[in-house]
């Protein structure tokens, strides 16, 4: 049983045996949160009266404070297993298919995991997972990527300008092609990944906690077949990828983020065109109220 935060809510979260549940995090009777209560014969029991439910379905199976039962159940939401992760929407609870179609076609398994939460939209973080133009201004990145450089074969100098653009796209995803640096991107609704071809394989993903604030997953699994490299790789990560995340991308793109949303002399360029694409496709359509 957790409590999730997310999209302005107070969710909780139920592991049910392998088949999530989510539901609001609130006791229908009065409304005490269901997560300070007890887990127990796959069900939950309220702390304040009692009140115990189904945890497959959210229905009232219990009510000791009553001597006449009262139908009722708890509001649930979607959710569902992908790889390592519970995805969760704030919709119909059986439209699996539609929630799993927004998603990358594979979530890893076998992961590291980082996790922070930044202060600005979920957009502007997945931008952020892609945004080669501000990894050369990281303290000790280019040293760190110029010993990387050595085992690549491609054309990217850090610090230079390196255009990308569209090569594909469809209802589940953009995808962005930047040749110099021989990468790959693709943008989702709530996901970004990046694949380099070789070791390393990125996956993003963003939970909106409120208009400003965004829980950021950073996925990495190294892919390849050598066991020495990608213990290596899986190092690098927790003590550099991580550090980074911390510092300066959470700094730079909250502190950003303020005026970004202002919109208030704010100027995209060919390095953004993850960021231009991801809006076009996935931003822009649901502020205008057609999907």
């Amino acid at each position: 049983m957790l409590s999730v935060p997310a999209m302005g809510r107070k969710l909780a979260v139920f592991w049910n045996d392998g088949n999530p549940r989510v539901f609001d995090d609130s006791c229908a009777h009065l409304g005490l949160p269901l997560t300070l209560g007890k887990v127990g014969d796959s069900a939950v029991r309220c702390r304040y009266h009692g009140w115990k439910y189904a945890l497959d379905t959210g229905d009232v199976v219990d009510q000791p404070t009553l001597r006449k039962p009262q139908p009722c159940r708890l509001k649930r939401f979607g959710a569902l297993m992908a790889g390592d992760l519970v995805f969760a929407w704030l919709g119909d609870p059986e439209d699996v298919e539609a929630a799993r179609a927004k998603l990358p076609e594979e979530v890893l398994e076998g992961i590291s995991l980082y996790r922070i939460t930044f202060d600005c939209p979920f957009y502007m973080a997945l931008f952020s997972s892609v945004d080669y133009a501000h990894f050369q201004y990281h303290t000790l990145y280019a040293p760190f990527y110029g010993i990387y450089r050595l085992f690549r074969d491609n054309q990217h100098q850090p610090g230079t300008a390196f255009p990308s653009k569209v090569v594909a796209e469809d209802e589940r995803r953009v995808t962005v092609r930047i040749e110099e640096a021989d990468r790959d991107i693709h943008m989702y609704a709530t996901a970004a990944e990046m694949d380099d071809g070789g070791v390393n394989f990125f996956q993003t993903f963003v939970t909106p906690l409120s208009p400003m604030k965004t829980l950021y997953w950073e996925c990495y699994k190294p892919r390849g077949r050598n066991a020495v490299v990608n213990l290596a790789a899986r190092a690098s990560f927790r003590m550099i990828t991580t550090r980074l995340l911390h510092g300066e991308d959470r700094v730079w793109t909250g502190s950003s983020a303020p005026n970004f949303v202002n919109g208030d002399n704010i100027h995209l360029s060919e390095n953004d065109v993850p960021l231009g694409a991801h809006l076009r496709k996935f931003v822009l359509p649901r502020l205008n109220g057609s999907s």
